[in-house]
């Protein structure tokens, strides 16, 4: 999308609303990492890379409907998939180690070192002096509310809000909770989806901070409508913008 914006477009900014998966630090390369393990281990047994890849996504699918977005959602979904892998080709002796190791993997997802996206420990406590800056992520609170305590920055955040989903009702319940009107307001992400047209559509100016790696199902093209969108290369072109 097009990088360039009048300057006057990011005027008045005195909140930003953050995404923090895959914004600020990385997520979806760890579930990516996973996801090759159960290819490795169906390939091993016959089933083809896409066949385990379908039926990972079909039961994420069912669990996002019934669990919501979050670690005990993959797990269910990941354990779901290495049982009927194991079934499909005949070795149900196999399935207890499988689940072992799908059970190793989800623990790691759960406890992994926070892995900065580039030039975020630069740019983010200059953000935060400059902006009252509350993060608005979705997903399970608890595990959300542990990667926000395990980065070690909590105290620089006006606020943290894990909502069940990024829909423009949900943001409009955060301005709400903070006192923020969206003329004074910003929402900065990764996510198309989500962070972008979502936020758009609850009246948001926004930035966008690509991904080579973003969860395929955030992905969709940004709305070219108001209000307007900027993307960056990286975090730190976030305070370029906002000046």
């Amino acid at each position: 999308m097009e990088t360039r914006h009048d300057p006057g477009q990011f005027h008045g900014i005195k909140n930003v609303l953050l995404d923090i998966d895959d914004t600020l630090w990385e997520n979806n390369i760890f579930f990516l990492q996973s996801l090759e393990w159960l290819c490795t281990e169906a390939r091993n047994l016959g089933i083809p890379d896409r066949a385990a890849t379908n039926l990972l996504n079909h039961w994420e699918t069912f669990n996002i409907r019934w669990k919501g977005y979050g670690y005990d959602s993959y797990e269910s979904s990941l354990l779901l998939t290495v049982a009927m892998i194991a079934r499909r080709a005949g070795r149900l002796d196999l399935h207890m180690g499988l689940r072992v190791k799908a059970l190793a993997w989800t623990t790691f997802l759960k406890s992994h070192p926070i892995q900065w996206r580039p030039e975020v420990e630069k740019a983010l406590p200059q953000l935060t002096e400059r902006f009252r800056t509350i993060v608005v992520t979705k997903g399970n609170p608890k595990d959300q509310m542990g990667k926000v305590d395990r980065c070690g920055m909590r105290s620089l955040f006006a606020g943290v809000d894990v909502v069940p989903h990024k829909h423009p009702s949900c943001y409009h319940g955060v301005m709400k909770t903070h006192g923020l009107n969206a003329e004074e307001t910003v929402m900065i992400g990764n996510s198309p989806r989500s962070d972008i047209n979502n936020a758009k559509r609850a009246g948001l100016r926004t930035i966008y901070v690509p991904h080579p790696k973003t969860w395929y199902r955030e992905m969709e093209p940004i709305a070219s409508d108001e209000p307007p969108t900027i993307q960056v290369e990286h975090f730190g072109e976030v305070l370029k913008v906002l000046r």
